[in-house]
């Protein structure tokens, strides 16, 4: 019996974060521990560690769907208020 999936996932962003940053030979030896752990097949951790904290688009027969891997890392941005308050309430 594997791990559960929210195990995989927190295992997954922290690997991904020395695999970033690390060498041919330190991601290589981050690759082989994560597929160790998870049980995952060869390519799927290699695709995951490489897209991990970006959305990507995947395409099907139904159409495209989006992924979120690991956590975004980029916040998203507000527009500063043109408006206060009293000015909506008058608009209402």
């Amino acid at each position: 019996m594997g791990l559960e999936m929210k195990v995989k996932q927190a295992v997954l962003k922290e690997l991904d974060k020395r695999y970033q940053r690390g060498s041919w030979r330190e991601k290589s030896q981050i690759w082989k521990e994560f597929v160790s752990l998870t049980g995952y097949n060869r390519c799927y951790p290699s695709w995951l560690l490489r897209h991990c904290g970006r959305k990507v688009i995947l395409s099907a027969k139904d159409g495209q769907q989006v992924v979120f891997i690991g956590e975004l890392r980029k916040t998203k941005r507000r527009r500063p208020r043109v408006y206060d308050e009293e000015f909506r309430e008058v608009l209402i």
